[in-house]
């Protein structure tokens, strides 16, 4: 059979989207650094609040915060937050699950959520901590204390040792002015 002759060769399907992933992730990293992750965590939460839950896992879904993860307000904007909390050993969530909630008939949604590991990246807990903006303008905060997802995923999943009461004083001891 000559070249010509010959079907062409295709990768298998699971192939071409690990090598599509491989190949645009650095590129998606590099323009979320940019623009800031927050943003790309907003807008597709918003869209996500758009499809129906039913059937959806967990994790294409937006979900209110349990309410006894409410650690307190910061008197800052939300921007003035997202600056401030790298300064106070946080760094910012990409990978979580996206969270908003009704008030008076209006959706917030989450405008930051960051993560403190008092041990670094490879400690086995950590404060995660969700922005959300109140209507004067100031900074809702909602803290759980947590298994890093890094150390122990399933552990995590399994919300073993989620803890809001000890998330809410570890964000009140690693926050300025958070009441």
């Amino acid at each position: 059979m000559a070249a010509s002759e010959r079907p062409a060769r295709r990768w298998p399907r699971t192939l071409r989207a690990l090598a599509v992933l491989a190949a645009t992730l650095p590129a998606a990293f590099l323009v979320g650094r940019a623009l800031g992750f927050w943003r790309a965590r907003l807008a597709l939460g918003r869209l996500l609040a758009l499809l129906p839950d039913e059937g959806a896992p967990d994790h294409v879904q937006v979900l209110p915060p349990p309410d006894d993860e409410f650690a307190g307000t910061l008197p800052t904007t939300p921007a003035e937050t997202r600056e401030r909390l790298p300064e106070q050993g946080f760094s910012e969530l990409v990978r979580a699950y996206f969270h908003a909630y009704d008030r008076d008939g209006e959706t917030v949604h989450e405008v930051g959520s960051f993560v403190h590991r008092p041990e670094g990246l490879t400690g086995d807990w950590q404060v995660h901590v969700r922005l959300f903006p109140a209507p004067d303008g100031s900074t809702e905060v909602w803290a759980h204390w947590e298994r890093n997802p890094y150390v122990a995923p399933l552990a995590h999943l399994r919300m073993e040792g989620y803890d809001p009461a000890r998330g809410e004083r570890m964000a009140a001891e690693l926050i300025d002015d958070l009441r």
